[in-house]
């Protein structure tokens, strides 16, 4: 069903505004402009159908980086004659009074268009490339004395696969993440975007990343393979199976519904990691009690939990846990206004979906770092990949 709406709605969209900007804009221009027009449009089409054929006859089968970037034009072409089109058309509204129609709607339609224009060509071929460096410094007045000024880094949700040209600086980012001298390297799931078999090209490169406190990972709901066509069940288990072999054989250590102790000093700290945990349809498999027995024991703990969903549905009410680590929303790869006035389309969904978020107790918080690969689209307004630098301090 969903193959036939698709292939309706999509070029029902496109050639409204196609027809309303054409009798509103080139009518009466010449004919090659028409020709031009009425050709760009239908190329357009042309590719995003067969784009969509292509994702729903062949499941799992055509790249992934095509499809996106299918999408990526059709929306680079239609999303900016979409806002001109709904602007403009208030330029009519004068005429329900008998009046001349008006230009102000035409003017800011226009104006929008070139801005959604520019931003989606920034954010594919500069932003997706170039990550923020978000540096947190969080206090907890039980952090035992020896971790104050403890660092960690984070990073997540690389979706190799959709990595694309963006794979070119890989190297740059982990030269910079360890340039940052971190006690502890963590990762918070989603290292592939379909199957395993997408991480040996880059192990080589992600082995590099070292911490003397060394490099921890988990699962994102990606890593399982739920998304892909798979032949029989055994090939998907095996290659989940070869994904976790192949991040033990990179140095990192996996916390698949598990828990390590840090030590400095006489302290120490318990490092907890889960494996996905999500609400309906994102499967829960992930184990708070059987990666920690002792959920509500005095030991200063962290989290690493891929859905931040997790934390007030079971890390809250069952633990007292002191900081979780989360990634997944990629806060839906745009975000709009600017600091502390911050949307995005994530936000129903997910009312944690970025930065730092504090319990109503104040005693537990919880990170959410917006990853670093796409998913649907190769493009990130607003919400640049991040690498986020978190020191531990204790409160006096």
């Amino acid at each position: 069903m969903r193959l036939p709406l698709l292939l309706i709605l999509l070029p029902l969209l496109a050639l409204s505004a196609d027809f309303y900007i054409f009798r509103r804009n080139f009518r009466h221009k010449s004919k090659w402009i028409k020709i031009l027009w009425w050709g760009l449009s239908l190329v357009t089409l042309f590719l995003v159908c067969m784009g969509v054929t292509g994702l729903f006859a062949f499941p799992g089968k055509l790249d992934i980086n095509i499809s996106m970037w299918i999408f990526y034009i059709f929306f680079l072409v239609y999303m900016p004659k979409w806002f001109y089109s709904i602007f403009s058309l208030f330029d009519y509204v004068p005429r329900l009074w008998k009046r001349k129609k008006g230009k102000w709607g035409h003017m800011i339609g226009t104006a929008l268009a070139l801005y959604v224009i520019g931003s989606m060509l920034y954010g594919a071929f500069y932003a997706r490339q170039h990550p923020i460096y978000n540096y947190r410094t969080i206090s907890f007045p039980n952090l035992p004395e020896d971790f104050d000024g403890y660092r960690i880094v984070q990073f997540s949700d690389l979706h190799l696969e959709t990595l694309g040209s963006a794979a070119n600086y890989l190297p740059r980012w982990i030269n910079r993440i360890n340039q940052l001298h971190p006690d502890l390297i963590v990762f918070t799931g989603d290292l592939v975007n379909r199957r395993g078999n997408e991480l040996p090209p880059y192990m080589n490169e992600l082995s590099r990343l070292s911490a003397p406190d060394g490099v921890y990972s988990i699962l994102g709901n990606h890593d399982y393979g739920d998304y892909f066509h798979w032949e029989n069940p055994e090939e998907k288990e095996q290659t989940l199976r070869s994904l976790i072999a192949d991040e033990e054989k990179m140095g990192w250590t996996m916390l698949n519904n598990r828990s390590v102790f840090l030590h400095r000093g006489n302290d120490s700290i318990a490092l907890i990691g889960v494996e996905n945990w999500g609400l309906p349809p994102f499967p829960q498999y992930g184990k708070l009690d059987q990666a920690y027995s002792s959920l509500n024991d005095s030991v200063f703990k962290i989290l690493l939990s891929h859905n931040p969903l997790h934390w007030k549905h079971e890390v809250i009410p069952h633990s007292n846990i002191d900081l979780t680590l989360s990634g997944h929303t990629h806060a839906m790869q745009l975000k709009l206004g600017w600091k502390g006035f911050e949307y995005s389309f994530a936000e129903p969904l997910y009312p944690e979906w970025s930065g730092l978020y504090t319990a109503p107790d104040k005693h537990q918080m919880l990170y959410v770092n917006e990853g670093i690969g796409c998913v649907f689209l190769p493009m990130r307004i607003g919400a640049r990949p991040e690498i986020t630098i978190i020191t531990l301090k204790k409160e006096s």
